[in-house]
């Protein structure tokens, strides 16, 4: 049975020692703080496997991905629109991708211009191209 009484001691005993991780992240300060300590947590726990902190390490990680999730959203893209920011990224024309993938210059237009759905093929040699994983592309 849990002792509640016990528990609650406890847990103003873990507060006081590292506030930033029992603090909720309501603002862009208080992630930066949690930030901090998990840069500080993973440098205690190191390799060590098994580490008693790691638990701890993946709650902080967790409780920050929301946080960031909901502050700092990343918009869904479709393949037109990594293919357009790895072009612009490389400074590449179609003509470049062309030549290194295969891929016609024509068909690269069309499926820069949403006139053409991406295929498995399409994806692949454009993710050896830009040494990505093809999946950015479907």
């Amino acid at each position: 049975m849990t002792n509640f009484s016990e528990l609650s001691t406890a847990w103003e005993h873990l507060h006081a020692l590292a506030p930033e991780a029992f603090t909720p992240i309501a603002d862009d300060g208080d992630l930066e703080r949690a930030t901090s300590f998990l840069k500080s947590l993973d440098r205690e726990i190191g390799e060590t496997p098994g580490h008693p902190l790691a638990a701890l390490a993946d709650a902080m990680m967790t409780h920050i991905q929301a946080y960031e999730g909901e502050r700092f959203p990343i918009p869904e893209v479709d393949g037109a629109a990594m293919l357009a920011f790895y072009l612009d990224q490389q400074g590449m024309t179609q003509e470049d991708v062309s030549r290194g993938t295969g891929i016609s210059q024509g068909i690269l237009s069309r499926l820069l211009n949403r006139k053409r759905p991406f295929t498995a093929a399409h994806a692949r040699l454009l993710g050896a191209f830009f040494k990505v994983s093809p999946g950015v592309f479907l």
